[in-house]
């Protein structure tokens, strides 16, 4: 198509009076498509740049649970196919109306929930029509105890979820204790929103290389505590709170309430409650979205948005809760839920039943016993579960190692695939030193497997801490060279150690170029991670990950 690369070259070449983003696709849509065949645009614009037409093959609509079917038509009109993905247990569309806004009132009386109304999804409308596929296994959270909950409560023990190793706690309860005669407001408790930019304050200073987030049950509470973030920040003029709280950061910190929360996750995040007691210390069952038919949907968003710890504020305690006062789910659920992070996630639930260790099991459980070893068999709290998890030896709390044998949890996985790559490569990302043995192995010689289950212990514990471990191989031929993966060329010379500011940005390019140089597919995350730990650092600042990301971007124009 001559005609059509002269235009877009054109087009390139301008400075000012561009054509229409509309206009360029009815002239060149083919050498668009061709240079660019995903684009990613919100239904809107879809309406209001692309030509009436199908001009794609494919359209896939991302959080289908929050997209109107009339927002969806044009998007469907201009594509031959269709895959929507979607949640039918988080937000649904909701649409926000100005006439009574009860969180700009001030009244105890009015109800967040009163300025909102829930519509049907383009994945209620389509779920009829689609063949479906559920996606079960569950990524997000690096430890499980923070998707315990939603699996138990919402999905019914159907998440696949797996144990971390991280010794530190990822659910934390604060209660902000109400005083008798206290002045109040019952939608936005003063001291818990003082409480909740306290923690903001001390997470950025302690664990600036985790991002944040904060959730308000309503927006008047979520309003209340960006202003008071707003005056503290410029109250104490510190440069490390202003570049940790910086709105161009690449996971800037944010303050949300439930309904703008869906789609977005943090490595920390603080679950703010916002109502509370009145001055006589009555609880008022005024809880906004929670109240309404599907506030248990809004909760379920809100507390599966962390990816390593959770942080509940509340001036209330499950105990403080009348379960039978409310018949709203919503409302049932937060009491659970309250309960769940006082607990430290242990009050769970039913969480499914173990399934029996075979005889070969038994064998193995027994023998890395009499060796010393303190092992929970079958740990975890989903339907997957680490066959067995040995604890450090003096560290309470804190395991060391994996192993997994190919009993009947490993031969109840649907594929290989799940099997012997996924769930080992995603405990190893949890932290975990992972160890297999083979059941033909250990009938074999089992004094030598034993011997290997120890020396992968004893590498674990003088690491310091769970890392991850080369995949031990099935039995079987060994691999031939040419199965190997690429290795990468020579490592540039870089100290290790220095200031971020103290490196040449083309070092940090070599270094780039250097960690894909093994031909294998990684995210620009997973270059980062390579990056960050080469150069020894320990605390993921802003200006090291402008530095980073930058220069992986100008290694993949130059290769």
């Amino acid at each position: 198509h001559p005609d059509q690369d002269s235009l877009i070259r054109r087009e390139a070449g301008k400075k000012t009076r561009h054509l229409t983003l509309r206009r360029l696709f009815e002239n060149a849509p083919d050498v668009l498509a061709a240079l660019r065949p995903c684009w990613a645009m919100s239904p809107l614009d879809v309406a209001q740049n692309l030509p009436d037409r199908p001009m794609f093959d494919l359209v896939v609509f991302d959080e289908a649970s929050q997209v109107l079917p009339c927002d969806a038509i044009s998007a469907l009109l201009r594509s031959q196919r269709a895959v929507v993905v979607g949640d039918s247990r988080q937000l649904p569309p909701t649409v926000f109306f100005d006439g009574s806004d009860a969180d700009t009132s001030g009244s105890e009386e009015d109800d967040d929930s009163q300025s909102l109304t829930d519509y049907e999804s383009i994945l209620d409308v389509m779920g009829a029509m689609l063949s479906r596929r559920s996606i079960t296994w569950h990524y997000r959270s690096r430890d499980e105890r923070l998707i315990t909950f939603s699996n138990h409560h919402i999905y019914h023990g159907g998440l696949t979820t797996f144990p971390g190793a991280a010794v530190d706690r990822c659910l934390r309860f604060e209660l902000v204790e109400h005083r008798l005669g206290q002045p109040t407001d019952t939608r936005s408790n003063p001291t818990e929103v003082n409480r909740v930019v306290d923690l903001m304050i001390q997470h950025a200073q302690e664990r600036p290389e985790e991002s944040l987030g904060v959730i308000a049950m309503g927006r008047y509470h979520s309003d209340r505590i960006e202003e008071t973030l707003r005056r503290r920040l410029r109250k104490e003029q510190s440069e490390e709170l202003e570049r940790f709280f910086w709105e161009e950061a690449e996971e800037r910190a944010f303050v949300k309430n439930l309904e703008r929360v869906q789609g977005d996750e943090r490595d920390a995040i603080i679950l703010s409650i916002g109502y509370g007691k009145n001055a006589a210390g009555r609880l008022l069952y005024r809880f906004g979205p929670l109240n309404q038919k599907g506030g248990e949907r809004r909760l379920n968003v809100a507390v599966t948005r962390a990816r390593s710890r959770m942080t509940l504020v509340s001036s209330f305690s499950h105990a403080d809760m009348d379960r039978n006062r409310s018949s709203a789910e919503g409302v049932r659920q937060l009491r659970a839920y309250l309960k769940y992070v006082e607990s430290g996630g242990t009050e769970t639930g039913d969480a499914g039943e173990m399934t029996p260790l075979n005889s070969f099991e038994v064998d193995v459980l027994d023998k890395l016993t009499r060796k010393g070893l303190k092992v929970v068999p079958q740990y975890g709290h989903s339907g997957y579960r680490i066959d067995f998890a040995v604890r450090h030896p003096t560290r309470a709390g804190q395991f060391v190692l994996a192993v997994e044998a190919d009993g009947a949890s490993y031969h109840s996985s649907h594929t290989a695939r799940d099997r012997d790559r996924l769930r080992q490569e995603h405990l190893e990302r949890l932290g975990w030193r992972f160890c297999r043995i083979w059941s033909t192995n250990w009938f074999n010689d089992h004094r030598r497997e034993v011997d290997r289950v120890m020396d992968e212990y004893h590498r674990a514990l003088r690491s310091g801490r769970p890392t991850a471990t080369s995949h031990t191989p099935e039995p079987g031929p060994p691999r031939t060279p040419a199965a190997e993966a690429p290795q990468r060329s020579n490592r540039p010379h870089l100290l290790s150690g220095l200031p971020i500011t103290e490196y040449h940005p083309e070092q940090l390019v070599r270094l780039a170029r250097w960690v894909m140089s093994d031909g294998r597919l990684r995210t620009d995350t997973q270059i980062f991670e390579e990056m960050f730990g080469e150069l020894g650092y320990k605390r993921r600042g802003p200006r090291i990950k402008e530095a980073l990301y930058k220069a992986i971007q100008d290694a993949k124009k130059t290769s």
